[in-house]
């Protein structure tokens, strides 16, 4: 009920999706149509009160409200920042911003006239609502009436214009930033205390809503030494000379210097001329010292790249960038490095500026992007971010004879060593190299070694092909060993895997290693390939599948083992940074399209079997060519082995597989 009544008040303000439901009363115009516009517009002070009776809702709040003009004649209501208390916990809404109303009656008593709307909601249905009230003599009395599954919620306002002025500017952004501390003062100090904090580090505002700021957590010195003072959500006013008012605070903190004891702490502030004014009291059991904290102009401490284009005909995909600051543009297929040489072009933090090479970057300035590039953004505040900038090909590997292949890990150990299909294309031999470097380690703590080093990789390249080469994939036995200090259970089956992506151990959960898929831009039509297999002799079925800390629990079943060869088509937000893996790779909600080779125990005889399979759309979905979309081609030797169920020994050839569009 509760989760309802909050999706009902964010119907209520957003207003501003109401639809043409009402009436389009006249209210004559004319001169007595603008005298009565004139005689309402303004702002308005008084309390806002929500009723719903049959959740034992009643709670009134001091607000404002500003009425606009809207055109010549009507007037536009609005209500910045709407909350409610819910249970005891406040919820911020948002906007009430109704523009439209009909007045009517005489400057001495002015009718806002009534207005009716309804509002489709996907789960709540269609709401009634009614907005209506009055002004005479500068007292505002204003209805917002909503009917919910027959019950009627009531919300009314009550206040006085306490000008005829409109402003209702969100004046807290114009405060964000950073405030170096120009002096400060301490009276009722101990005259040994040495006022070190907030020093050099200043005091900073943040962003808490519409007229509301945070002020972050920061350091004064208070005997013994210091404390630590933040305030959250605090309202801030525009006074008429144009000061800027800091609501007064006041609350106790937990002591940092003066442990198992509790400050009292009173807060209250203003801003002038862009300087800021601060009032701190700060009381102990011991001291009472009031603080007036002075700041220096403001400083934006932004330092981020908001948007980043690079300019040049060889750019396939514009720059993408994760939450690490890693940036990446894709270039078209066959670009050389001499056609790297590039412009890139930055929108970042306002007041910010972009260095490149210890100097500050000069607009306009091609720089070599066939090597790895580090730009550094500097707020004004000094705060500084770098971010790391490469190139991809554009590679469309869709393709996959597996006639070449190379050496994919940095291993000098012949034993160690592991090769996959040249092309852009990977292996789950990078788990199995996992298992053979822990395999001494886990012999001496569980005194078995799950996979000996000396024993062959699960993918290899084989002459017994359609044609050219072909790869080998097999299932292993790779023991079971139960998880241990936290590492994740070694699983009794590994499944041999070959796929377009790359690999990448994750020892929190194995099953996120494998990450599948390359960036398509067109739409995918069938999948075509040859395949036989040899079916393992024991099936060992996980007790716990896909739980990668029991990975090694597994029973006997009679069953035999199949492969799995699927393509998939998925959504992506980046193609840098976003990918399907060993765990979502068929359940994904991002999933568009599968095309999947049903097996044939034919694949059996010793012979391969030609496969062409076309891509089934997943319900509701299909090729857009706006969006952006990855591709994966996936065979692996079991098809539950992502389920750490399978049978050690089953083989699956695979040879020239392809996608076509």
């Amino acid at each position: 009920m509760k989760k309802n009544l909050l999706y009902l008040f964010m119907l209520i303000c957003s207003v501003s999706l109401f639809t043409g439901c009402s009436d389009d009363d006249d209210n004559g115009g004319g001169d007595l149509a603008m005298a009565l516009q004139s005689s309402v517009v303004g702002t308005y002070e008084g309390d806002l009160r929500v009723v719903l009776p049959a959740l034992q809702l009643d709670n009134t709040q001091k607000r404002k409200i500003f009425v606009k003009a809207d055109g010549q004649e009507n007037v536009q209501l609005v209500l910045r920042d709407f909350s409610i208390e819910v249970a005891g916990n406040p919820v911020t809404v948002g906007d009430i911003d109704v523009s439209g109303i009909v007045l009517s009656g005489d400057v001495s008593n002015v009718q806002l006239e009534e207005k009716k709307v309804i509002i489709s909601h996907p789960d709540l249905g269609e709401l009634p609502v009614t907005v209506s009230g009055n002004v005479a003599s500068g007292k505002a009395n204003l209805s917002i009436q909503v009917v919910w599954n027959s019950m009627d919620i009531d919300v009314t306002f009550a206040g006085d214009r306490i000008s005829t002025e409109v402003d209702d500017s969100d004046y807290a952004k114009e405060l964000v930033g950073w405030y170096a501390q120009e002096s400060i003062t301490a009276t009722g100090a101990p005259e040994d205390l040495e006022m070190k904090w907030p020093g050099s580090l200043g005091i900073e505002f943040t962003y808490a809503g519409y007229n509301k700021i945070n002020v972050k957590q920061f350091y004064v010195s208070f005997p013994p030494q210091t404390e630590r003072i933040s305030i959250e959500n605090v309202a801030v006013e525009k006074e008429t000379d144009g000061t800027i008012s800091i609501a007064e605070v006041k609350k106790t903190i937990e002591g940092y210097s003066n442990k198992d004891e509790e400050l009292s702490l009173v807060f209250s502030g203003f801003v002038k001329d862009g300087k800021p004014t601060l009032n701190i009291s700060l009381k102990s059991s011991q001291y009472d010292i009031t603080y007036v904290y002075v700041g220096e102009l403001k400083k934006l401490t932004g330092a981020a790249i908001e948007s980043f284009t690079i300019v040049g005909d060889v750019v396939k995909v514009q720059p993408e960038m994760d939450d690490k600051r890693n940036v990446v543009f894709f270039v078209k297929k066959g670009t050389v490095a001499e056609q790297l040489k590039l412009v890139p072009a930055f929108t970042v933090s306002e007041g910010a500026k972009v260095m490149y090479n210890d100097a500050e970057y000069v607009a306009g300035t091609p720089v070599d992007f066939s090597v790895e590039q580090t730009f550094e953004v500097v707020s004004q505040k000094g705060d500084n971010f770098s971010y790391t900038v490469t190139y991809r090909e554009w590679t469309e590997p869709f393709a996959m004879n597996f006639d070449e292949w190379e050496q994919q890990n940095e291993a000098t150990d012949e034993n160690k060593k592991y090769y996959g299909p040249v092309g852009g294309w990977s292996s789950s031999n990078g788990g199995v190299e996992y298992l053979k470097n822990m395999g001494g380690l886990l012999e001496m703590m569980a005194g078995v070694n799950p996979y000996p080093a000396d024993k062959p990789y699960a993918v290899v390249q084989t002459d017994d092909s359609k044609s050219g080469s072909a790869a080998r994939l097999e299932s292993l036995d790779t023991k079971g060993v139960k998880s241990i200090f936290g590492f994740p259970a070694v699983p009794k089956v590994t499944s041999g895997s070959v796929f377009n992506g790359f690999f990448k151990v994750e020892t929190d959960n194995t099953l996120r290693s494998t990450r599948f898929g390359d960036p398509c831009d067109r739409e995918p039509k069938s999948f075509t390939g040859s395949y036989k297999y040899t079916s393992g002799e024991v099936y060992y079925e996980a007790l716990y599948p896909r739980d990668t800390q029991k990975a090694n629990e597994v029973k006997e079943v009679d069953k035999k083992d199949t492969p799995a060869i699927n393509a998939v088509l998925y959504e992506v937000d980046t193609y840098a940074f976003d990918y399907l893996d060993g765990t979502n790779l068929l359940t994904s909600d991002k999933v568009v399209a599968i095309a999947s080779v049903k097996y044939d125990e034919a694949a059996e005889a010793g012979k391969y079997i030609d496969f062409n399979v076309g891509f089934t759309y997943k319900d509701g979905k299909s090729w857009d060519a706006s969006k952006k979309y990855k591709l994966a081609i996936v065979c692996s030797s079991s098809k539950d082995g992502d389920k750490f169920s399978g049978a050690p020994g089953s083989v699956l050839y695979v040879d020239d597989l392809k996608v076509s569009f």
